[in-house]
């Protein structure tokens, strides 16, 4: 996985490509760090250039979510498609996660 940070007017986009897997996790907690620190009210997650997620992927979004809520911080996920979109809504990360296209 590979992210980059765009700053928003009113809070960064985070944009993930290429697989995102066990293998990431000190790389995602970086993002953690950012959404600790950050004075933002909106994070957006960009998947439009994520083409695989683990199971591991999806319990860091979960720990981001958490982080998110203890600051009242709102996450969205952008883009997301094909495989990633089935598996994370399988995985009901709608009832957790704003998604827009």
């Amino acid at each position: 996985m590979n992210y980059k940070t765009i700053n928003l007017k009113d809070g960064k986009e985070i944009v993930i490509s290429g697989a995102f897997t066990f293998r990431d996790h000190d790389t995602f907690f970086e993002i953690i760090s950012l959404i600790k620190s950050a004075q933002d009210k909106k994070i957006i997650f960009n998947l439009k250039d994520c083409d695989f997620i683990d199971s591991a992927a999806l319990g860091m979004f979960v720990i981001a979510h958490d982080e998110a809520s203890s600051k009242a911080v709102d996450l969205e996920i952008k883009g997301v498609q094909g495989k990633v979109k089935d598996v994370m809504y399988a995985a009901r990360f709608d009832s957790l996660y704003t998604f827009i296209d």
